[in-house]
């Protein structure tokens, strides 16, 4: 059976599209093609996996090759397309008008998320974040399948499935990182950790101002891995006084930034309370767990329902997202300065992911069902054929 993934918005070795879902359907035993952007412009083999590069200079340049990218996809004659993202929602009409099995898989609620897109004017916001919700209902209707990460967008996509962010654990480095952990010595510098897109609403000034109130207890630096997303708010940290404290270490593949993150005090995940935040399923407070981080979180009622369930005890801490840096500064500093409770949360953050939330335990399993189902309706379809 061949798939073709198509993601023109993602780099090729997006931990969701490809590491999970490409890497996972090619090892079990479907011939698998991706559309993505790789960082020398050229075509390559990886994990099995066919990657074929989508290259542009400038958003308007993603959107005018989109007819280019469909015709292309279409040569490959798919036994099922696997879409990435609303950009790919025209695309997905247009295979499904020529009887193709099409699967749409949507990261975020686009219909909140679309409005944090500095880079889209303000008067096109709103009513390009109804027509992503509109078009997103529709192919929840018409098309072979749908994905989605957040449970609340049943509301208006009930046919789709559901697969979160559930982390690709090895067992290895989880065990190592445990140990390593235990091995600590005792610091007169803190240090904590943040991995991911970097922007004002994914907490970055929140990050600073937690920074610098810990410096006011003790000497604490923050170890900042990834790149800027969705505004310039990088830029403007760095002329921040906080910013003397922060170790930019910028973009890096996922096994490094995992190695250097292990042996932090705390993973940060301190989401600003606009769009869907509340809602997602946060895949870094999960990597954080697997390293044996303990993780110091916004406090969300969905994020706290999910990871306090089922653990051997709390992996972390939750801060409102109203609290004060001198309030959020001395809850994290009763977390780390007790190695005992440290301990007890990166226990049962390793425990948590591998015997309950693993990417091969709750992910991978929905990701196949759905595609066997797709495929023996197809069957039966041509079964059923005069």
């Amino acid at each position: 059976m061949k798939v073709v993934i198509l993601a023109p918005v993602h780099r090729y070795d997006d931990i969701r599209v490809f590491r999970k879902e490409a890497v996972s359907l090619a090892a079990a035993g479907y011939e698998v093609v991706l559309f993505a952007r790789t960082p020398d412009g050229e075509p390559r083999v990886d994990n099995g996996v066919t990657v074929l590069p989508v290259n542009y200079g400038s958003r308007l340049q993603r959107f005018a090759q989109l007819p280019k990218l469909a015709l292309a996809a279409l040569r490959h004659d798919a036994d099922i397309y696997h879409l990435h993202n609303p950009d790919t929602l025209p695309l997905a009409a247009w295979l499904w008008l020529r009887d193709r099995d099409v699967i749409y898989d949507t990261h975020e609620d686009f219909r909140e998320e679309i409005m944090l897109r500095r880079w889209l004017p303000n008067f096109i916001r709103q009513p390009a974040a109804v027509a992503v919700a509109a078009a997103e209902s529709i192919a929840g209707r018409i098309l072979a399948g749908v994905i989605v990460t957040q449970q609340q967008l049943l509301s208006r996509i009930p046919e789709a499935v559901v697969i979160g962010n559930p982390p690709i654990v090895d067992l290895g480095l989880a065990r190592a990182a445990l140990m390593a952990r235990e091995n600590m010595p005792t610091k007169a510098e803190l240090t904590l950790g943040y991995l991911g897109g970097i922007s004002e609403d994914r907490g970055l000034f929140r990050m600073l101002d937690l920074l610098g109130a810990m410096n006011e207890f003790q000497p604490t630096k923050l170890r900042l891995i990834g790149y800027p997303v969705n505004d310039d708010a990088l830029r403007a940290a760095q002329d921040r006084d906080e910013w003397q404290w922060v170790d930019y270490r910028g973009e890096l593949p996922q096994d490094e930034a995992h190695r250097q993150l292990i042996g932090v005090d705390a993973g940060l995940v301190l989401f600003e309370d606009v769009a869907s935040h509340r809602h997602i399923d946060p895949n870094k407070i999960y990597e954080y767990m697997m390293l044996g981080i303990p993780f110091v979180a916004t406090d969300f009622e969905d994020w706290r329902q999910r990871v306090d369930s089922g653990s051997e005890g709390p992996a972390g801490v939750f801060i409102g997202p109203e609290e004060s840096a001198e309030v959020a500064a001395r809850t994290v500093l009763d977390l780390v300065k007790s190695k005992e409770r440290s301990l007890r949360a990166s226990e049962a953050g390793v425990d948590y992911v591998v015997t309950q939330y693993s990417w091969q335990a709750a992910g991978a399993p929905v990701l196949f069902e759905l595609y066997d189902r797709i495929i023996k309706a197809t069957r039966n379809k041509v079964l059923r054929r005069p």
